[in-house]
């Protein structure tokens, strides 16, 4: 009786006559384990997600795209999170769940779909529309026929981009813009900087190159000696090729960064000579600890070493009058409509690395986990 009352009042929320022709139950693939790839599961009998707020929206997944996330989360990554977000779930989700063990973990953070049903407050979005968004961690992914999302976090597509290059923008796109705009602070001024991207032809990289053109930024960027040609299409100014023995040496004759933003995956070892001194110069990284720590030392153990680690960091790089900065994707609806204009207007290209279908996804994780790939992989429903 309590399931049955409580699904009438989530009911209640979503638009009549919407949910007419959908399923019951849809396919998902399911981190189902921390053992790496052979952890993903395609599971044909999860059920269609309930609209559970009245901002929800209902899509059916045209394409998604693969971010290091999801590859990480099969090995464990963030797991202590994750579980402890998944045990603050209502009973009632749990019961939705078929009453499988938690987690249930549905990875994929971007998407580009079709709208199948709308909550009651949800306005300028409709059944039949065709949008792009992302779904923020640890909410179920969009690896799956069909997902739930926040209207605030979707966007109409631009009739310029396929799915697939809709679906390569959202996630990676809010990342580049959350550690160069508020990590790195440029959106109090860009005009005129110099950022040096690390590690540029992935995901994020190629975002962050043309959202500092559009900036008016300087860009110098690096990567393997055959991805120069592409890095440099997308506008860097400068290209330089990191596995060179003169790589630091070009470099350093920029005389300076403003701001430089590491896209490699390097957790360590991070090098502070090439920002420029005593003049609030940042290096900021997109790896930061701070899950592994939770992962390692437990919810306050981790909090404890988060701001260890960030101090010892900070501990050299500050006699110089440099920090060291962490920095994360951050859901912005106001910078995805940015991103997404950009796109309309031509001035943001999707960069896609290949394509694999929805039955190959383990095949699309493990060129994910290869590296050395130019732009996104995506995954085509």
């Amino acid at each position: 009786m309590f399931l049955k009352s409580s699904i009438r009042r989530l009911s209640s929320f979503v638009k009549p006559n919407e949910f007419t022709d959908l399923p019951n139950t849809m396919s998902a693939w399911q981190i189902c384990g921390y053992s790496g790839l052979e952890s993903l599961k395609l599971i044909n009998t999860v059920e269609v997600p309930p609209l559970s707020r009245p901002n929800d929206v209902l899509v059916k997944v045209n394409a998604a795209s693969v971010n290091a996330l999801d590859v990480m989360m099969t090995e464990g990554y963030g797991h202590q999170v994750f579980e402890k977000f998944n045990k603050l779930k209502s009973s009632v989700f749990r019961q939705m769940a078929n009453n499988q063990d938690l987690p249930l973990t549905y990875p994929g953070r971007d998407f580009a779909g079709v709208v199948q049903a709308v909550g009651g407050s949800v306005t300028g979005i409709k059944p039949g529309d065709e949008v792009m968004g992302v779904i923020q961690p640890p909410l179920p992914g969009s690896h799956a026929e069909y997902l739930v999302a926040s209207a605030c976090n979707m966007k109409h597509k631009p009739e310029n981009l396929t799915m697939e290059e809709a679906a390569s923008i959202p996630y990676a796109g809010l990342t580049a813009w959350s550690a160069l705009s508020i990590t790195a602070e440029l959106c109090i001024g860009s005009k005129g900087k110099r950022v040096l991207v690390l590690g540029a032809a992935g995901g994020v990289g190629t975002i962050a190159i043309q959202l500092l053109k559009n900036w008016g930024t300087l860009v110098v960027s690096t990567g393997s000696s055959e991805a120069i040609p592409f890095l440099l299409q997308l506008g860097s100014d400068f290209a330089v090729d990191y596995t060179s023995p003169e790589a630091d040496s070009e470099l350093q004759q920029f005389g300076g960064f403003d701001v430089i933003l590491d896209c490699t995956g390097r957790t360590e070892k991070f090098s502070y000579s090439l920002l420029k001194p005593w003049a609030n110069a940042k290096y900021v990284t997109l790896s930061p600890p701070t899950l592994r720590n939770f992962d390692e030392h437990g919810m306050i153990g981790g909090l404890m070493k988060n701001g260890l680690d960030l101090l010892a960091a900070n501990s050299t790089a500050i006699i110089e009058g440099k920090t060291l900065r962490w920095a994360y994707f951050i859901p912005s609806s106001t910078a995805l409509t940015q991103l997404v204009d950009l796109a309309r207007q031509k001035k943001l290209q999707p960069s896609i690395d290949s394509v694999f279908s929805y039955d190959q996804l383990p095949e699309a994780y493990a060129k994910m986990k290869g590296g050395h790939k130019h732009g996104k992989i995506i995954v085509q429903m």
